[in-house]
């Protein structure tokens, strides 16, 4: 019994830090990363955020996956379901791929890694040439560096929403559709991490059987 009791007993900054943990993967939807925990709690040394989190481990509270950021589960919450089994890989016109293995598993994390990530749903069917149509929902990180090769949503002149590919430099911002008229962008939103769309589902309709 004794031995029981110090598993599930914590430090104050143990129970402080697994609440702040709970809260993130609750209402955020993910858990946050070591340097979140680390500037939350004024703690400087990434060591120092590592211990409290493998003491939490240890006392069966949470689990970890390795080399993952954000891969940090509450012990008694289900599985995080941004993290799927591979089934294979198909091309167009070829039959479907199997997986190598069937431990193998993509993560959608990345979509939702920075401090600040929304998303932004699309009316209309403005960006079609870029396969995004109305309905779908681009993921976007306001706090992701403007890097060479990114795609960025922002907002030009007439404050419509235009999405730019970044060049030769942050501040080098080239919109992908152009038209007749040449916007000039105003306002960045942010890096567009990826577009989630979720098909409709068949409407079921009930067939009523004739009168006998």
């Amino acid at each position: 019994m004794a031995q029981g009791k110090r598993k599930t007993s914590l430090t104050k900054r143990q129970r402080e830090i697994y609440e702040f943990l709970r809260d993130k993967i609750t209402n955020r939807g993910y858990g946050p990363t070591v340097r979140e925990i680390g500037l939350h709690f004024d703690i400087r040394s990434p060591n120092g955020v590592m211990c409290h989190l493998k003491a939490l481990e240890r006392k069966g509270l949470i689990s970890r996956e390795q080399n993952m950021s954000r891969a940090i589960q509450l012990a008694n919450s289900p599985k995080n379901r941004l993290t799927v089994r591979l089934i294979g890989s198909a091309a167009a016109s070829g039959p479907v791929q199997p997986a190598v293995s069937l431990e193998e598993s993509v993560c959608f994390q990345e979509l939702f890694e920075g401090s600040d990530v929304g998303c932004l749903r699309i009316d209309g069917n403005n960006f079609s040439a870029l396969n995004i149509v109305s309905g779908d929902m681009l993921m976007i990180s306001r706090d992701a560096p403007l890097q060479v090769g990114c795609h960025v949503a922002a907002l030009d002149d007439r404050h419509s929403l235009i999405i730019c590919l970044v060049q030769d430099g942050s501040s080098h911002l080239v919109p992908i559709i152009t038209t007749s008229y040449s916007p000039t962008t105003r306002q960045v939103i942010g890096v567009i991490t990826g577009v989630v769309r979720k098909l409709r589902k068949p409407q079921v309709i009930a067939v009523e059987s004739a009168a006998s």
